[in-house]
């Protein structure tokens, strides 16, 4: 199965998808609800897009779904 990478919008965490999460998980995905390092000010789109690849690890069949602001970091990972 695939790897859903779920990356929110601006001052959202990944509770935003826990409905979404539960979803995929009941079908046999695996999941990753990213929290973006939206408190710090200094994190531009280079530390987003490194706070991604370290929560996706090794994984592999990936498919990244971004919400409003996050969808600038998917093209960084």
């Amino acid at each position: 199965m695939a790897t859903y990478v779920l990356i929110p919008g601006a001052a959202s965490g990944p509770w935003y998808w826990h409905l979404l999460e539960a979803e995929l998980r009941g079908r046999g995905h695996d999941v990753v609800a990213v929290d973006l390092p939206c408190d710090d000010d200094s994190a531009g789109p280079a530390e987003y897009a490194d706070t991604v690849v370290d929560a996706i690890g090794d994984r592999g069949d990936l498919i990244l779904v971004a919400h409003s602001f996050g969808g600038f970091t998917p093209p960084g990972v």
